[in-house]
């Protein structure tokens, strides 16, 4: 039984609807993240005990982490939002692929480790570190995190204008924890590893790389909101865009290889391109902003476990697309079934003096397509 900590001290069991560690009714999230919820309740109480408790029962964590979880909660209560933050935007952007981010973070180990280092393994990896980041930019912003430091230094963009900088601005605080927290599970010196950590940091630097999203926001301050005096900060762009930019990686994707090659028997030091053709050479090494795989996705069209694939069977299909979520592409090629359905409904109401509403009855016909 998961435990939450309130108080010095006390300890309660896992709270019900409507007590302090709140669970929304039908949202089942990640056990691990359920546990980090309860560690955010313990830092605004102040626990450190707390943390302790809380942290000791997290699965999934190595050594490293589970220390800087115990040292830093109001950190790892971040890191649990940024990846509810990833996971859901994970299955907006490919919501209508082959693969569709389903099974994603629904594990009861904290994080969530592909089987198969494919493409979708290399997003999975960057967006999950860029939610992460993010999270912890924004609590950081929001003055949530106590080791995070804000600069003192503030400037006016004009003399005559009443108009300062505040907040923490474009804080390096968030990658840094990041990197440290989620590239510590690498401790594999094996292609893998060279992959995921390479992902990790695109996804770390996306702020980066979509940098004309950010955005100046300003609070006005005065007697009736008349903008007297005006704070203003950067703000990221939404992690919806940050995501978007991650998935336009994810079409462009490179497939590297370890080099030395593993024949060799030498330590793998860095990953290269694959070359189209044999006996090319050596290929360049991936550009920090490219998301890298090592082996080609398989098809995704039958559940299998092995790869992480649940199949496309059942799942709703757009006829008139020519794209990922078009039948004959997200089908497989067995067909689909129509499954037409007629809805009454009142519309056009109105209200008659005195004292009646009259609604006319329309009729919603509507045809949803399902993969066979």
């Amino acid at each position: 039984m998961l435990e939450c900590v309130r108080r010095a001290g006390t300890v309660v069991r896992a709270p019900t609807y409507g007590q302090n560690c709140f669970i929304p009714t039908k949202v089942v999230f990640l056990l691990p993240l359920i546990i980090l919820l309860c560690v955010s309740v313990s830092v605004s109480g102040g626990v450190s005990l707390g943390a302790h408790l809380v942290c000791a029962r997290v699965a999934g964590l190595t050594d490293k982490q589970r220390a800087m979880c115990r040292s830093s909660p109001a950190a790892i209560a971040a890191v649990g939002d940024g990846l509810r933050l990833a996971y859901a935007e994970c299955r907006v952007q490919l919501g209508g692929y082959r693969w569709n981010c389903s099974g994603v973070g629904d594990g009861n180990d904290f994080g969530h480790v592909m089987p198969l280092a494919t493409r979708e393994a290399a997003f999975t990896y960057a967006i999950t570190s860029a939610g992460v980041t993010h999270a912890l930019s924004t609590a950081c912003a929001r003055g949530d995190l106590p080791a995070c430091g804000c600069s003192s230094n503030r400037r006016r963009a004009n003399p005559s204008e009443q108009f300062q900088w505040g907040g923490c601005g474009e804080s390096a605080y968030g990658a840094r924890f990041a990197r440290r927290f989620l590239d510590s599970r690498e401790m594999e010196a094996d292609a893998r590893s060279l992959m995921n950590l390479h992902n990790n940091r695109v996804g770390r630097k996306v702020s980066e790389l979509v940098k004309d999203l950010v955005r100046r926001e300003c609070k006005c301050h005065g007697v009736s909101g008349s903008c007297a005096l005006r704070t203003c900060w950067r703000a990221l762009p939404p992690f919806h865009e940050v995501a978007s930019a991650l998935r336009e990686k994810y079409h462009r994707a490179k497939l590297v290889a370890p080099h030395p090659p593993p024949a060799t028997h030498a330590p793998q030091t860095h990953l290269v391109i694959r070359r189209s053709r044999q006996n090319a050479g050596i290929g360049r090494q991936p550009r920090k902003s490219e998301l890298v795989y090592l082996e080609a996705s398989p098809s995704y069209c039958e559940p299998e476990p092995t790869t992480g694939s649940l199949g496309t069977h059942g799942r709703h299909c757009n006829r008139t697309s020519r794209g990922e979520d078009g039948c004959e592409t997200l089908c497989c090629g067995r067909g689909y079934n129509t499954v037409r359905t007629v809805e009454e409904t009142k519309c056009r109401c109105r209200f008659k003096w005195c004292c009646q509403v009259l609604c006319d009855k329309c009729i919603t016909r509507t045809e949803t397509h399902v993969c066979k």
